[in-house]
């Protein structure tokens, strides 16, 4: 053995080849029992040889409990692996990227900044931002290297947020009037327009859509979670509850996910006994599995009775709840704009409500003037089903409503992960080919979708009843947005989709969606960051707008004009008491002075229109005046107000006259 170490370096895998070769002669020559075990030891120890450092940086990102912690893994394995010198270059194998549109583009920004030419500014944003310039945004420029992407994306990215930054600060200085102020935040209410808005989207999936929870975690913690946020089926419960939370609550609600009240399937402490007893008495009276109390109670107590419209005024976010009619096919997606009123809790139940595992559910708002509970769309009798049954993603809805056009999606049902096509991986070697390859596995997928589709079309055009074949729309969706967040699924996990999550599952689960949304990071950081930053310089310049200095002095100014003024004067009556603009008499120039006939002209239009002959339309002096003596009322006013509901009725021959008529 010392000659061996002395001829070959102990960290050459030749080296450990020759000691299992060494140990496994002493393992069949020696007599000695203990030496035969030592040496098999050994042997089995050299077929184990000491990691490499990409091999050790690998078992490290695997093993990072933190975004921080896997991504100063990824940078030093693209520095050990070369990857750093393909981002320090301009070009790519990409079709349709354009690197020279994004440096031409970037140039100009940085000359604006330079010279804090709001002008430039102002023009290059309102008109040039776009999320695709020159093919940015493809996926795979985020397949060359374990972390980022080219950079000449990056630097685009800075210099749009120094740009907007600049902008919203020289636009919002004191010396700016207002009216400019107030132009300036158009500019950039226009160029988010323009730019378009991204939403999260969380599918359905039963237990496994708390796994959401890790992706909703880990934007949050970047300061990357979008305003607009949909859910469907079980998606719905994470995104009604982090939705219609503030960012004061947030954090705390997210710790507290994991350890709170989920028993949405059966009451808590239910037996296996208990759970069939529960179940086959569930069945035989509603013909669903699960009765709908249990989760109502949990989003109850998450929720309360906050509305759409309450929970948009107090987040700011945009929850949005997708819902299938029990009847037809059509799509309906709930928000502060379609159902204002609308108790978020109930949303959310009508969008779990699977067919067979729960009865279809109605849906119930909040009255606006008694504030009492009372069912939504009462008239149209409808009930509703699981959201994700016609669209587990509302991408069509959300694009028509709030100008969408990026979708960051957390997909989780287990029959759509096993038709969606398998993401192209990094694995530490650089792509060759323009395209990634197509495997003959994912057209057999694709074919087999096709199919169904036509096999249903086939079935309504004979005529048969849609809710024959209404699983068929499972199929006719589309499951995957810009960026897919595909959580880890174990096996073990299908088999308890319907069961009541506990507390380690829901640790589990939502390190599984962190651990997920981390390598897309970058890519989420690249699309969103322009968004945001524009959505808060818009705040900023509106703040300017409502609090800044003329602002104040108008509201000081109104303030102080409105001191001393008389409590009786003619503003202090009330308005039943005030003498109206368009009356038979004009208003009274002075306190006793005679009233002088208002002149009025003959409305052309209603020259030709003649009345019937002989109808009553003299109309019958009243007996009874339309007020009666209150206290506190003077009793000059109180004549005055009797003298204008008196009125000298006249008879009609038959036309109108031009002291009756009066033109509109």
């Amino acid at each position: 053995m010392a000659i061996l170490l002395s001829v070959v370096p102990s960290h050459s895998p030749i080296f450990w080849s020759c000691v299992g070769v060494y140990a496994d002669v002493i393992k069949l020559l020696s007599p000695s029992k203990r030496l035969q075990r030592l040496a098999e030891e050994i042997a089995r120890y050299s077929r184990r040889p000491p990691e490499t450092p990409e091999q050790a940086l690998v078992r490290r990102m695997d093993e990072a409990e933190t975004l921080t912690e896997y991504e100063s893994c990824t940078v030093d394995l693209d520095k050990l692996q070369g990857h750093e010198a393909w981002k320090q270059e301009k070009d790519s194998i990409e079709p349709g990227y354009n690197p020279e549109i994004i440096e031409k583009q970037m140039v100009r920004l940085k000359h604006a900044v330079i010279d804090q030419d709001r002008g430039a500014l102002e023009y290059i944003l309102r008109t040039g931002l776009s999320r695709d310039l020159g093919g940015m945004n493809s996926l795979r420029l985020y397949k060359h290297s374990w972390f980022g992407t080219k950079k000449l994306i990056d630097e685009y990215i800075e210099t749009v947020l120094q740009s907007v930054e600049t902008f919203s600060e020289t636009s919002s200085r004191n010396d700016i009037p207002t009216t400019e102020v107030r132009l300036h935040q158009q500019s950039l209410e226009d160029a988010l327009k323009f730019f378009g808005r991204s939403a999260l989207t969380l599918s359905g999936g039963a237990l496994l859509g708390m796994k959401h929870v890790g992706v909703v975690k880990t934007l949050w913690e970047a300061e990357l979670l979008p305003e607009i946020i949909s859910g469907a089926s079980a998606g719905s419960i994470v995104a009604g509850i982090v939705g219609s939370s503030t960012d004061e609550r947030m954090e705390e609600v997210l710790e507290r996910f994991p350890f709170s009240d989920l028993a949405v399937f059966d009451p808590p402490g239910t037996g296996r006994i208990g759970w069939a007893k529960h179940r086959i008495g569930t069945l035989l009276r509603t013909g669903a599995f699960f009765e709908m109390d249990n989760l109502k109670k949990v989003m109850k107590t998450w929720l309360g009775d906050i509305t759409f419209r309450e929970a948009h005024y107090k987040t700011g976010r945009v929850v949005n709840i997708c819902v299938s009619s029990a009847g037809s096919a059509e799509p309906r997606l709930l928000n502060f704009v379609t159902a204002p009123d609308v108790f978020i809790w109930s949303a959310v139940c009508a969008s779990c409500a699977v067919p067979w595992v729960f009865s279809p559910a109605n849906i119930y708002e909040k009255d606006p003037i008694t504030k009492e509970e009372k069912l939504w769309m009462q008239n149209a009798q409808q009930t509703f089903v699981d959201g994700s049954l016609d669209h587990d993603i509302p991408m069509r809805k959300l694009s028509e409503m709030f100008n969408v056009n990026f979708f960051i999606v957390s997909q989780v049902n287990p029959h759509v992960r096993v038709f969606l096509d398998q993401e192209e991986i990094f694995r530490g070697k650089q792509p060759a080919a323009p395209v990634p390859s197509r495997y003959p596995f994912q057209a057999t997928k694709e074919y087999v979708r096709r199919e169904v589709i036509h096999r249903a079309q086939q079935f309504a055009d004979l005529g048969i009843s849609r809710r024959l074949y209404r699983w068929t729309s499972l199929f006719n969706q589309q499951y995957t947005g810009d960026i897919n967040i595909l959580p880890d699924i174990r096996p073990s996990e299908y088999l308890n989709m319907m069961m009541n999550p506990t507390s380690e599952f829901m640790l589990r689960a939502i390190v599984a969606g962190e651990r997920a949304t981390w390598p897309r990071m970058c890519r989420i950081k690249n699309c969103v960051a322009i968004e945001l930053a524009l959505t808060e310089a818009i705040y900023t310049l509106r703040d300017r707008v409502n609090f800044g200095p003329e602002a104040r002095a108008a509201r000081e100014q109104k303030r102080s004009s409105s001191r001393g003024r008389s409590g009786r004067g003619r503003s202090a009556r009330p308005s039943f008491l005030r003498r109206r603009s368009l009356s038979i008499e004009s208003p009274v120039d002075g306190e006793n002075g005679p009233p002088s006939p208002l002149r009025v002209r003959r409305n052309a239009s209603l020259g030709s229109i003649s009345l019937r002959q002989g109808l009553p339309l003299t109309t019958p002096p009243r007996t009874t005046p339309y007020l009666s003596p209150q206290v506190g009322i003077e009793q000059d006013i109180f004549a005055d107000a009797l003298a204008m509901t008196s009125v000298n009725s006249q008879p009609l021959n038959g036309s109108l006259t031009d002291s009756h008529v009066l033109e509109v």
